[in-house]
C-alpha cells in the first residue's frame, strides 16, 4: 500500500483514535464528508497546500506532507493524549452534501465508485451496502473488502469482468447478473448497471448501482428465456 493509498485508513484511525474506539465502530463512512480522490491527490503532491474538512464533532486537515490533524491537533498527539478537552464540535459541512448524501441513501439500492484496477477497490459506496452486503461502508473504503475479491461468486467474476471491461473499452453502459455473497457467507442475485469514468482515453473508474433481485430471480430467468426465443 503506498503512502497515498494509506491516508485515508490513517484518517479514519486518527477520527477513531480521538472518539476512543475502534475504526470498524465508526458510525459513518468518511466519504460522507470528504472525496477520497482529495485525500490521496493532497498527499501524493498533485495538490498544493492542505486539505481541512469537518466530520461530526472534528475537524480534520490533511497536509501536503501527510500531517494529519484532528481538531487542530496532530495525529500522534491525539493518539498520544488521554486528556477530555476538547474544542467545540463543528458541524460545517456542505448543506447540498449532506443532501445529496442523504438522497442517495435513500435510494433502495447501492451507489458505489470504485477504482479500474483487480477487485474494483471501493472509494465511495452507499450505506445502503449494509442491507445488500452485511458489510459497513468503511469496510470497503478502508477494510480491503472488494466486490471482485470477495463479494462476487468465484464461478461469476470472469464473466462479470469480461462484460464491464468490454463496456469500458466501447465507451458503453453495462448490466449485468449475479451472484453475491454477503459477510455471513448466504447468497444473492443482484443487478449491477454501472458506466465507466475516463481520464483522456483511459477508463480509471466505475460508477454504478447494484440492486438485489433473488426475489425476482424466478421473472429474469423467464425474461431471458423469452429474449432468447425471440433472437
Amino acid at each position: 500500500m503506498t503512502r497515498s493509498d494509506a491516508i485515508i485508513y490513517e484518517v479514519i484511525l486518527a477520527l477513531t483514535q480521538a472518539e476512543g474506539i475502534d475504526p470498524e465502530e465508526l458510525p459513518y463512512s468518511l466519504s460522507e464528508y470528504v472525496e477520497p480522490e482529495l485525500l490521496i491527490k493532497t498527499v501524493s503532491g498533485r495538490m498544493n497546500g492542505e486539505l481541512t474538512f469537518t466530520v461530526p464533532d472534528h475537524e480534520v486537515t490533511v497536509t501536503s506532507d501527510g500531517e494529519i490533524y484532528i481538531d487542530r491537533m496532530r495525529f500522534r498527539e491525539v493518539a498520544a493524549s488521554h486528556s477530555t478537552s476538547r474544542l467545540p464540535p463543528s458541524f460545517g459541512t456542505d448543506p447540498m452534501r449532506l443532501q445529496f448524501q442523504e438522497f442517495i441513501d435513500r435510494l433502495p439500492c447501492t451507489v458505489y465508485q470504485s477504482r479500474n484496477e483487480p477487485g474494483w477497490p471501493i472509494e465511495f459506496i452507499s450505506n445502503h451496502c449494509r442491507e445488500l452486503t452485511g458489510y459497513e461502508p468503511n469496510a470497503f473504503v478502508v477494510g480491503g473488502v472488494t466486490f471482485g475479491f470477495d463479494l462476487i461468486h468465484p464461478d461469476d467474476r470472469k464473466r462479470v469482468a469480461e462484460i464491464a471491461q468490454k463496456a469500458l473499452r466501447n465507451g458503453e453502459v453495462f448490466s449485468v447478473v449475479y451472484r453475491l455473497l454477503t459477510a455471513d457467507n448466504s447468497e444473492k442475485w443482484v443487478l449491477e448497471t454501472g458506466t465507466g469514468i475516463y481520464y483522456g482515453e483511459t477508463p480509471t473508474h466505475f460508477v454504478g448501482v447494484i440492486i438485489d433481485i433473488s426475489t425476482l430471480r424466478n421473472d429474469v430467468s423467464l425474461a431471458n428465456e423469452i429474449q432468447q426465443m425471440s433472437e
